[in-house]
């Protein structure tokens, strides 16, 4: 096999496999904990059906009713890589969690 086709099979192979690397997964429940974060972020806390720890930043693509406020609303959206939320600064305290890419929520 010549250098060309080699390289050409390896930059395809490259452009399959990358858009894999930034998916993102949805997520889904009622907040339990809504919490502000001296980050400028807020760390929510999801139960069922696809709950969890989740961050939300000002960067969050945010839709219907804004930023998470208090504990029962529901959210709804897409999450992708790991996060951190500033609770406490003396001590530190840092808690992690999935970045919210977009969230839609109840009142």
């Amino acid at each position: 096999m010549s250098t060309a086709r080699i390289y050409v099979a390896g930059v395809c192979a490259l452009a399959l496999f990358l858009p894999s690397l930034a998916a993102a997964f949805p997520f889904g429940g009622q907040a339990y904990i809504v919490r502000p974060c001296y980050n400028n972020a807020i760390y929510v806390g999801l139960g069922a059906p696809r709950g969890g720890p989740y961050v939300w930043t000002p960067g969050t693509r945010t839709y219907q009713f804004g930023p998470p406020t208090h504990a029962g609303q529901w959210f709804l959206g897409l999450a992708g890589i790991p996060y951190y939320c500033i609770v406490s600064i003396q001590p530190v305290i840092v808690w992690s969690g999935s970045y919210m890419t977009m969230v839609g929520s109840s009142r």
